[in-house]
């Protein structure tokens, strides 16, 4: 997703401030003001900007026009504030009450909050977050963790357990998973939303790699690109925890710590040889955990709490599930318009050379995508050193050198037929290169000439009966004669052939 939709996105289906928007896009305050401005002045609705692409999206939003300063007039904070302390009196109800009254100079909702928020630090005030219900999902990995036992050799493996907290219930989920990398971060946080039966506004996820690539304090927050896809996927926000401050992730905190009393506290005693053993086992207790009354709140569980306010206010989850990806991002193309990911080359168009390209690998394939536009499809190749190549990706040059070339080599292969041609043929469907396929062929017309056709066919028969298939391998059996003493199947036949001999008794000695 762009950032200019990603920042409409958040303006349109949010309610955070201006700076904090700021925070999760990467851009200025200002420009996040302006944009803000722009789409209430349109009357700008989400499923609309949803539908439009990047650049009629930037010039629906860009006319040439200033943003305009306004001056608000100032409430009265200390009133605001003794107002807060009384029983149902929320700032939404404040805001409404102090705007009645003022023809003018009205300022919005979240500027109201921003603002209490600042005289309440200047005073050292803390006041408490009442959590919207369906808002807020907490996240986080435990300090303590369990272990796995293997059975033969009885050492035991720590684990990772997985936490999360809903804002208004408190109901907790948590699984154990093997380690704190994408994969598994990407798994646990499907798992609980399908543990809870929908999505929350915000996924508030703590300051870990697999969720967090970096923060700096000008710009805040930069999500990992595949925790990002994975957040757009499911329609949530994610509002990572600023560091240092713990009152943020008050409830995670809260959960980590029961989790450790309720499961890891329960389970000390207990062995467990496998992650699907170890989390039947958690499940229970997490069950348990949910349906005990809480005193503080008039003995209704997290389970009855989740039900009356959360459950309600939750998304629906998609139709389709997420398919985990990985990305690189701001890839350099090469001068042979070819690209890495696992040590295996991908072709993208070659009027990209010089550019820098975004790549997504799935499970079955590798895609590039170049200014939000994906500009390659791969089937995703596991061979070290090799190159998956599209004819359309190349020059005109190249392509039409190549499929010549090619195909006259071929031609010559098949001339010969025999073991060469199935080789060459062989060889193509292992590598599927063009580029490659005419290298062996040089390669081979080079043996020829050096051994010789009889020499070369021997050579390449013995070759397709060992399943090699690289021209290193014919050029071997060439230099060690290997080619002379027949093929491995003739050989084992003959293992047990005897040279004609005088001295040599045969069966009718011995009757």
């Amino acid at each position: 997703m762009s950032t200019l939709k990603e920042l409409c996105r958040y303006l349109l289906r949010t309610d955070l401030s201006n700076r904090k928007i700021a925070q999760q896009v990467r851009l200025a305050p200002s420009t996040v003001v302006r944009y803000r401005q722009r789409l209430r002045a349109l009357n700008a609705q989400w499923e609309h900007v949803q539908a439009l692409d990047e650049a009629a999206l930037d010039q629906w939003l860009n006319p040439k026009r200033g943003a305009h300063k306004r001056r608000f007039v100032e409430p009265d904070w200390d009133y605001v504030h003794s107002e807060l302390r009384k029983r149902g009196v929320t700032i939404a109800l404040l805001h409404e009450e102090y705007a009645q009254d003022l023809e003018s100079g009205v300022m919005s909702e979240t500027e109201f909050r921003r603002r209490y928020h600042r005289y309440a630090r200047s005073r050292g005030l803390v006041m408490r977050q009442a959590r919207v219900p369906g808002q807020d999902l907490f996240l986080d990995f435990s300090g303590g963790r369990p272990t796995l036992t293997d059975q033969e050799t009885g050492q035991t493996t720590p684990v990772e357990l997985f936490v999360a907290v809903m804002g208004a219930s408190r109901k907790t989920f948590a699984h154990a998973v093997a380690s704190q990398k994408s994969v598994d971060w990407i798994a646990c946080n499907a798992k609980a939303l399908e543990f809870y039966g929908g999505v929350p506004t915000y996924l508030v996820p703590d300051n870990l790699k697999a969720a967090v690539t970096k923060v700096t304090r000008g710009e805040g927050a930069l999500l990992n690109m595949t925790y990002a896809e994975f957040a757009a996927h499911y329609e949530a926000m994610v509002l990572p925890a600023r560091p240092r401050k713990p009152k943020d992730k008050a409830p995670v905190e809260i959960g980590v710590l029961l989790a450790q009393r309720w499961i890891l506290a329960r389970l000390r005693n207990r062995v467990f040889f496998s992650l699907p053993e170890l989390n039947t086992a958690i499940a229970e207790l997490v069950d348990r955990m949910n349906e005990r009354p809480m005193r503080g709140c008039g003995g209704k569980s997290r389970q009855q709490l989740f039900e009356e306010l959360d459950a309600p206010a939750l998304a629906p989850l998609p139709i389709e599930p997420y398919e985990y990806a990985e990305w690189k991002l701001k890839v350099p193309v090469g001068q042979d318009y070819h690209v890495p990911w696992e040590g295996h080359f991908y072709s993208v168009p070659h009027n990209l050379v010089g550019s820098k390209v975004n790549l997504k690998a799935t499970r079955e394939t590798v895609m590039a995508f170049h200014r939000d536009r994906r500009v390659s499809l791969h089937p995703r190749n596991s061979q070290v050193g090799g190159c998956s190549t599209l004819p359309e990706h190349q020059p005109p040059a190249h392509r039409a050198y190549s499929q010549d070339t090619v195909a006259h080599l071929l031609a010559w292969a098949k001339q010969h037929d025999g073991p060469l041609y199935a080789f060459v043929q062989r060889h193509s469907e292992a590598h599927r290169r063009p580029t490659l396929t005419l290298q062996a062929c040089r390669g081979l017309k080079r043996l020829e000439r050096e051994y010789g056709i009889e020499r070369l066919q021997a050579a390449c028969e013995r070759a397709l009966n060992v399943h090699a298939n690289s021209v290193t391998s014919v050029r071997s059996i060439l230099v060690r004669q290997l080619d002379r003493v027949g093929s491995p199947e003739r050989e084992s036949a003959n293992d047990d052939a005897l040279p004609a001999h005088e001295n040599v008794r045969g069966a009718d000695y011995y009757n």
